[in-house]
């Protein structure tokens, strides 16, 4: 009877080893399909091996690069942090309600020769950063905020948005 209840542990351990190792390999098949990278401009810009690639590229749009089709946007620019810029052509695709000048988007399309994405998709990408006000000297987001003309400067808040 004990050679039963060892075998039965074996195929039992060996049962659950299989299965475990089965699962793992499925769950990371999955996540490594789903998980995406994006490039700064700066890296599109320098490597001719993504044009005519499918490319993610993450930048500011840059204020008054907007081009606007029936009241839409159908063209504009990103900046990456070394001032790099990346023109994006947009013909069709839902904009997202936060898309504006300074916006953080990542870019999903084809990448081309010149400096061109065709994008499919527009992301918004939050910021890591929070502050009151100004950002710090310093700060990533420093460079990147609104410029306000007033004497107390504060962050631009969105139409719509319910104030404090």
């Amino acid at each position: 009877m004990g050679s039963i209840l060892g075998s039965r542990r074996a195929r039992l351990v060996l049962l659950l080893l299989v299965s475990t190792v089965a699962i793992s390999t499925l769950a990371f098949r999955a996540a490594g399909s789903s998980v995406s990278y994006y490039i700064t401009p700066v890296e599109f810009m320098s490597n001719a091996r993504f044009h005519d690639a499918r490319v993610r590229v993450a930048g500011r749009v840059v204020e008054g690069s907007i081009q606007e089709q029936a009241g839409r946007p159908v063209a504009f620019t990103i900046e990456g942090d070394q001032k790099d810029r990346v023109q994006v052509d947009y013909p069709k695709g839902v904009v997202p309600n936060l898309f504006g000048p300074w916006a953080l988007v990542i870019v999903e399309g084809k990448g081309r020769a010149g400096n061109l994405v065709q994008a499919d998709s527009i992301i918004i990408k939050h910021e890591n950063e929070f502050f009151e006000g100004a950002p710090p000297e310093g700060s990533i987001s420093s460079h990147f905020v609104k410029p306000d003309d007033t004497s107390s400067p504060t962050p631009a808040v969105p139409p719509g948005t319910p104030a404090r």
